[in-house]
């Protein structure tokens, strides 16, 4: 594919992440296991795929290439990947589908910040304004939720809301990590030994919870497999492509998206106690607007 077909690409690639990413919520409450082994398997089934494109795309060679500084930001970015998932999956035991998807993705924020002081790509006026109107309208969507009175706010929404919020800034870093190392990698000598990393961190997160990492029922097999297949395979990959195309902070943003789609997803399978309120609606609405603002600015720049 040549560079600006890849580059009309991102924005079907991202379309098809968000949808991906949309069912991990619904996916993780389904899945009756612990959340650490969650985060074990949704990215350790993902290397059934990865590994063999690794292998056949020759790809794995860049990876002999790499310096020490590189290695080390491929196990941070693995490890905080690994953080991400375990402290979410936990944020979606204690609080609703709204609230902890709202929550971890105040990640542009970070992203925002840590672009500039990091990857030296501090964004533009349109870009920011984007960031902030679409983290509003994750925020009025959040607010809807907390005061619905709704059961599904859980049993600790509190604890539940500041571990997504810890899980949002991991998933920052994740990104940024992402930004640097996909200069230099293919997608699948990106995401192979991130996802094999994750994986394995959070096996070691596991075993020293004293969890279990196996002798779950067929319901929660099924759901880790579509994990790996939809949010992992489709959202995170897709998401990854896009890092070498745009910078980080857009990729993020239009993360922003998740929340919406997991709403209607949480209302349609998990049941009425998901139902959200009119705050929300206008919250999906706003953070639509943000999105577009970031990837019109972008589309304008390669435009000129």
């Amino acid at each position: 594919m040549s560079e600006s077909a890849q580059h009309r690409a991102v924005v079907p690639v991202l379309a098809v992440a968000i949808l991906g990413v949309s069912s991990g919520a619904v996916l993780v409450r389904l899945a009756q296991a612990p959340a650490s082994a969650i985060a074990v398997w949704r990215p350790g089934l993902a290397l059934l795929f990865c590994l063999p494109l690794l292998i056949g795309s020759g790809q794995w060679r860049a990876l002999s290439r790499l310096d020490r500084h590189d290695f080390v930001w491929l196990l941070a970015s693995g490890s905080f990947l690994a953080l991400h998932f375990v402290l979410w999956f936990r944020s979606l035991e204690l609080t609703s589908v709204a609230s902890s998807t709202v929550l971890v993705t105040t990640h542009p924020l970070f992203v925002g910040l840590l672009s500039g002081l990091v990857l030296r790509e501090p964004p533009g006026r349109a870009e920011w304004m984007g960031i902030l109107v679409a983290v509003g309208g994750a925020g009025l969507i959040g607010l809807g939720d907390f005061g619905s009175g709704h059961a599904a706010a859980g049993r600790n929404p509190l604890q539940g809301d500041i571990l997504a919020l810890v899980a949002g800034f991991l998933a920052a870093l994740y990104f940024i990590a992402g930004r640097r190392l996909r200069a230099k990698l293919g997608l699948w000598a990106y995401v192979t030994p991130v996802y094999a990393i994750a994986a394995l961190v959070a096996v070691g997160i596991t075993a020293a919870s004293g969890l279990p990492l196996i002798g779950f029922g067929r319901g929660t097999w099924l759901a880790l497999a579509g994990l790996a297949i939809g949010p992992m395979l489709l959202g995170h990959t897709g998401f990854n492509w896009a890092l070498k195309h745009v910078r980080a902070y857009v990729v993020s943003v239009t993360g922003l998206l998740e929340p919406l789609g997991a709403t209607i997803l949480a209302l349609l399978i998990l049941g009425s106690a998901e139902l959200p309120s009119w705050t929300t609606v206008w919250g999906g609405l706003l953070v639509l607007a943000g999105v577009w603002l970031p990837l019109r600015a972008h589309a304008g720049k390669r435009g000129q």
